[in-house]
């Protein structure tokens, strides 16, 4: 147990000082993974599908908001679609603009589980993204993970039925009827597709359920907000599957649910490990109010850090000092003798200069500045020379 601590306390400070690098780097990641499916489901635009193309847009996500890395998606999406065809394109159009608008309305912190719940369709594993939100994440947190699985299966839909839709582009202007029963098959494929109802439904239950749980004042509420999630995904996937008629695996979800439990557990270790042998109720009062307070200590360890190493000292000679220094001595000395401080409650008294008092100032000034003049040129002059007494 000590190690694993020592372990975790060592990722965190690794993260923590170098989170200037590791989150771009996983911008870049994201962005590219997303690409990739995207060309590979899509990919009518060849030029757009290349790697290069596929680089550099990746490379600009790293550094852009995530908000703004979805608008480009989107919008690459649209574009591939313009080559397919140009009924399907305005409509997964305006699909995407009426769930931005859900999107940025109530979840535009959850950019990440809006990428992330198409790849893990695309990884087999789509019950983590819903639990994990429900961990980290508000009810809110339901528009964007349907979002996401509205997303991976309008996708899986254009990709499986693409001879169908691209054919509906074709037809003549003659054929208007059967285009407006090609338009109206490609409106019910892409809106009434059942297994993406079931999905919805099933990721909306299971992040409502974890999020409530896992705010209860009760011991080990993160791990019993994870394993209620899992058995309330399971359950709505079964109900709904069986109105809908979804067609969605049972035993698929049964052995995806498992694994979720066990990244979900892993990622409950990282942000809220406690320990509760040392829970501590604490009691006081204010002019106004009595307090009950359940503190629980989180699990954690110090890490001593690396000893720094020590330069050895390296002795240097002492300088003489330099003629300039002598100068700048004799200088400060006849200064102190030609006027000499004057005591801290001295205040002289205001009054305006006659003619006479500012002859007499500036005689002064001449005396003084042609003394610090000859005192200087004394202390240039080589040691050899000699100096003269002052006059």
């Amino acid at each position: 147990m000590r190690e694993l601590l020592v372990f975790k306390e060592k990722i965190k400070r690794f993260v923590g000082k170098n989170d200037v690098y590791i989150v771009p780097l996983l911008k870049f990641v994201l962005t590219f993974l997303a690409l990739l499916r995207i060309n590979g489901q899509l990919g009518f635009r060849g030029k757009i599908a290349g790697m290069p193309i596929t680089l550099v847009v990746a490379l600009a996500g790293s550094f852009l908001p995530l908000n703004l890395t979805l608008v480009i998606l989107a919008l690459i999406i649209v574009f591939h679609l313009t080559a397919l065809s140009l009924e399907c394109a305005a409509l997964v159009f305006a699909l995407f603009l009426v769930m931005f608008l859900f999107y940025f309305r109530f979840a535009s912190k959850d950019s990440v589980a809006v990428l992330l719940t198409p790849l893990s369709f695309a990884f087999k594993l789509p019950y983590v993204i819903p639990i994990s939100m429900g961990l980290v994440g508000t009810p809110s947190s339901m528009v964007s993970v349907g979002c996401g699985a509205v997303v991976y299966h309008v996708l899986h839909y254009i990709a499986a039925n693409k001879q169908e839709l691209g054919s509906v582009s074709i037809l003549k202007d003659g054929d208007k009827s059967e285009k407006i029963a090609g338009v109206k098959s490609l409106v019910d494929g892409i809106l009434n597709n059942r297994a993406m109802m079931v999905y919805v439904v099933a990721f909306a239950a299971t992040v409502l359920v974890v999020y409530i749980i896992r705010r209860l004042a009760i011991a080990y509420c993160w791990q019993i907000a994870i394993v209620a999630g899992a058995v309330t995904c399971l359950i709505t996937v079964i109900v709904a599957n069986g109105i809908f008629k979804g067609g969605v695996s049972v035993g698929g979800a049964f052995i995806g649910l498992i694994l979720s439990i066990i990244l979900n557990i892993i990622l409950q270790y990282f942000c809220f490990d406690l320990d509760y042998n040392r829970t501590e109720k604490v009691q006081f009062e204010d002019d106004e109010y009595y307090y009950y307070v359940k503190a629980v200590p989180k699990n954690t360890i110090r890490v001593a850090s690396a000893p720094q190493k020590r330069k050895p000292a390296v002795e240097r000679p002492v300088a003489e000092r330099p003629a300039t220094d002598k100068a700048a001595d004799a200088r400060s000395k006849l200064s102190s003798i030609l006027k000499p401080a004057k005591p801290a409650s001295f205040r002289k008294p205001v009054r305006r200069e006659s003619s006479e008092d500012s002859t007499e100032s500036g005689a002064r000034r001449t005396v003084r500045t042609n003394a610090a003049n000859a005192a200087r040129r004394s202390a240039q002059r080589p040691s050899s020379e000699g100096r003269k007494p002052l006059e």
